[in-house]
């Protein structure tokens, strides 16, 4: 059906629903079809746990190894979310925030997590994407950003990692909020605020 609409024959349909599925996006049933798949909340919740120690180690790493162009394209990233909040503009806000955290787990020169990173992270994209729609979510996100850029900058490894982690666990947070879920949300906020 979908190689009619597209017109193109069924080995090309099949090979980009093979490499999504290797991907985790979505599940191949045999004689039935490709469909998307679901992130139960549990999973999503283990992936972001998984993302923020990863993205920790980055962030840590990236401080004492941080070179002077990579400074700069963090600090234009984190003007360019600015610039988006101010618009509401969350389209561009999505794509400069993917694009800040692609680029720590890169100055963080571990190949493996970041391989790692980028699997799990392209499971939660839709789910990412939500997070940013109730108000102020941006904006906390941004500030988020912007602390660990200068915790970074400052090549202060302990501190980058530390911020990094907590910024994965107030993304979850953030997530379960705009899926109504702000009992938890709550309690990952007041945990982060009493380690701070």
């Amino acid at each position: 059906m979908l190689s009619r609409s597209l017109g193109v024959s069924r080995g090309p349909v099949r090979e980009a629903a093979r490499a999504l599925e290797k991907s985790g996006l979505v599940t191949v049933i045999m004689n039935r079809g490709a469909f998307v798949r679901s992130l139960t909340l549990e999973e999503a919740k283990e992936i972001y746990e998984i993302n923020g120690v990863l993205f920790g180690l980055a962030a840590g790493r990236a401080a004492v190894a941080l070179t002077p162009p990579q400074e700069s394209e963090l600090r234009r990233l984190v003007d360019v979310m600015a610039a988006a909040i101010c618009r509401d503009d969350r389209e561009e806000f999505f794509q400069a925030n993917s694009d800040f955290h692609a680029l720590i787990m890169s100055c963080g020169g571990n190949r493996e997590a970041q391989v790692l990173y980028g699997q799990l992270t392209r499971k939660l994209m839709l789910l990412r994407r939500r997070s940013f729609e109730q108000p102020g979510h941006m904006h906390q996100a941004n500030g988020e950003h912007r602390a660990l850029m200068e915790a970074i900058v400052a090549g202060d490894a302990l501190h980058a990692r530390e911020l990094a982690e907590a910024h994965a666990r107030l993304g979850c947070a953030r997530f379960l909020e705009a899926i109504g879920h702000q009992a938890e949300a709550r309690k990952t906020r007041s945990r982060e605020e009493g380690r701070s």
